[in-house]
Parts: structure tokens; C-alpha cells; sequence
């Protein structure tokens, strides 16, 4: 028989004896009670944190809804800011262009311009030294005008000195007139891969965000001549030309240069007033003069007669 452990505890009830075994299961009930209950609270407080985080979520969702409206209200506050200054700078340029007429009406300035007689061959002749025409030939849309926008990668109002043209598939750039490349460089950023072309009489023009640049800095360029491909490099959404006309590194509109020739030669002169038209048509008229007066057949047979070609015939001899 194995030996047994009991506790006895006598009073004055009497006397009464446990086993071990019995303690044992005692506590053991004791600390599976304690267990439960542990598992009961912790049950309850987990079920209260979710319904807490349901709760949290629920505040979360209404508020990311008011910030998506309060962000919605701005955007169309932006718009809106940004409409009324481009108004504004409108304005402003027209203002500007009033001030620089100091008070020629618009059909004297234009009746002026047209009493220098502007024959088509000098009309010819001056669209193919200024800007004028398309620099790209096939079919394409104006992505971005010129003016103020918002800019549609870094979401902020800036001043955009050029146009925006847009096309598909593998698209030549043509210079729009005769000049000197002063920079064709390749690039990540801003503008990326760009050419900038020097024109005579202060203008000049800009390539913005080409595939392939095919001139190099020095080399002299003919209107008409390819320059590059369209591309989507430096800061860019997509494929498009960024080109820009300048004169005397003041950005003019484009568009208004794109739509010129020589069969409507004044209608520039009347969109573009920072342009001092008279003095320039007087300065081409003068240079195409003076060519034509050293072609002249007088001045052909006064460099035959000359004594530099009678020694040279002499010396032949």
C-alpha cells in the first residue's frame, strides 16, 4: 500500500482530515477558475477595442471624404484664381501695348506699316529671315498655350513662354526660319533635349522635349531645314514640341508666327506691338537695296573697269 499524506485540522466542531490528492484538485480548480475568468476579460476588451477601431475607422473615412471636398473647393478656387489672372495679364498686355503706340490708333499704325510698300518678294524675303510658318508639318494639336497655366506636373501657376504641339508617331521639327544653332544640347530635365536658333534682328526661337537632335551648336540653318524629332524627354506628360519666338529674349505668342506668311504680312504687325515693325521693314528694306544695288549692271561694269581687274587680266597675259 503506497503511502498517504493527510492533513488533519481539529476544532472545536470536531476533526476532519484531507488528502493531499484533494488539495491538489482544489487549487488546480482554484487557478482553472482564475484562467477563465482571464480569458473572459480579455475576450470583452478585445471585443471592445475593435468596436473602438470601428468606430476610429468610421471617423477616419468622414474625414478623408471632408478633406477630398476641401480639396475639390480649392481646385476649383485655383481654377478660378487662375482664369481671373490670366485676365489680369491680358490686361496688362493690352495696357502695355497702348502705352508703346503713345496714342496711334490702330488704323494709322497699320495705314503707316503699309506706306512702306512691302512688295511680295520683300514680304518673301522677311518671313523667311523672322519666324513664321509650322515647325512641325503633319497634322497636330495645341496641347498647352501661351500664357499663364497650371502647371500640369508640378500643380503650380507659372508663365508658359511658348506653345505646346502635340502628335503621334515619329514627327520631324523644322526650323522656321534661317539662322545660326547657338545651343542644341541634350537633357533630363526642364526642357530636355533642346535646340535654340538665333535669327537675325533680335529673334530667336526654341525646341523643347526632342527625341533626336540632328544639328549640332555652330551650324547654320535654312527655313524649312529638319532640326530634330518630336519626343517626351526632360519634365514632360507626353509626346509634344514645346517651341517658343522671341525677341530680344521677350517671349511672343507663337501661334500668331505660325499663322503668318507673306499673304497676310500685316496681320502680325497688328497682334505683336513689342515688335518694332517700322524701323525693322525700313532695315530689310535698306540691306535688300544695297544688294540690289551692288548687282546692279552699273556697278558690275565699274568693278570690270577698276584697276585691280585690269592688272589681273594683265598679269593672265
Amino acid at each position: 500500500m503506497k503511502n498517504r499524506y493527510l492533513i488533519t485540522i481539529t476544532t472545536v466542531h470536531g476533526t476532519k482530515h484531507y488528502s493531499f490528492k484533494q488539495i491538489v484538485k482544489y487549487i488546480i480548480g482554484i487557478v482553472a477558475l482564475f484562467i477563465v475568468l482571464v480569458l473572459l476579460f480579455g475576450y470583452g476588451y478585445i471585443t471592445y477595442l475593435k468596436s473602438k477601431i470601428g468606430v476610429i475607422e468610421k471617423e477616419k473615412q468622414e474625414l478623408h471624404q471632408q478633406v477630398a471636398s476641401l480639396t475639390d473647393q480649392l481646385q476649383k478656387l485655383n481654377v478660378s484664381l487662375v482664369q481671373k489672372q490670366e485676365r489680369l495679364s491680358d490686361l496688362s498686355d493690352k495696357i502695355e501695348d497702348l502705352e508703346q503706340i503713345l496714342g496711334l490708333k490702330g488704323d494709322e499704325y497699320k495705314q503707316q506699316l503699309q506706306n512702306l510698300k512691302i512688295s511680295t518678294l520683300d514680304a518673301s524675303a522677311i518671313v523667311h529671315l523672322i519666324p513664321s510658318g509650322k515647325p512641325v508639318v503633319q497634322e497636330f494639336r495645341i496641347s498647352a498655350g501661351f500664357g499663364w497655366r497650371k502647371h500640369p506636373i508640378l500643380h503650380k501657376k507659372e508663365f508658359h513662354p511658348g506653345i505646346d504641339l502635340a502628335a503621334k508617331g515619329k514627327v520631324p521639327i523644322f526650323a522656321t526660319a534661317n539662322g545660326i544653332i547657338i545651343d542644341a544640347k541634350h537633357g533630363r530635365y526642364g526642357y530636355g533635349n533642346v535646340i535654340k536658333i538665333a535669327h537675325v534682328y533680335g529673334f530667336s526661337t526654341l525646341y523643347g522635349h526632342l527625341r533626336k537632335i540632328l544639328v549640332k551648336k555652330g551650324d547654320f540653318v535654312k527655313k524649312g531645314q529638319i532640326i530634330g524629332y518630336m519626343g517626351s524627354t526632360g519634365l514632360s506628360t507626353g509626346q509634344h514640341l514645346h517651341y517658343e519666338v522671341r525677341f530680344d529674349k521677350k517671349p511672343l505668342n507663337p501661334l500668331n508666327f505660325i499663322r503668318w506668311s507673306n499673304s497676310n504680312f500685316y496681320t502680325i504687325t497688328e497682334k505683336e506691338r513689342h515688335v518694332p515693325w517700322e524701323s525693322l521693314i525700313k532695315a530689310l528694306k535698306a540691306v535688300d537695296s544695297q544688294k540690289r544695288l551692288q548687282s546692279s549692271p552699273k556697278v558690275q561694269k565699274s568693278k570690270e573697269s577698276s584697276p585691280s581687274t585690269q592688272t589681273s587680266i594683265s598679269t593672265e597675259k
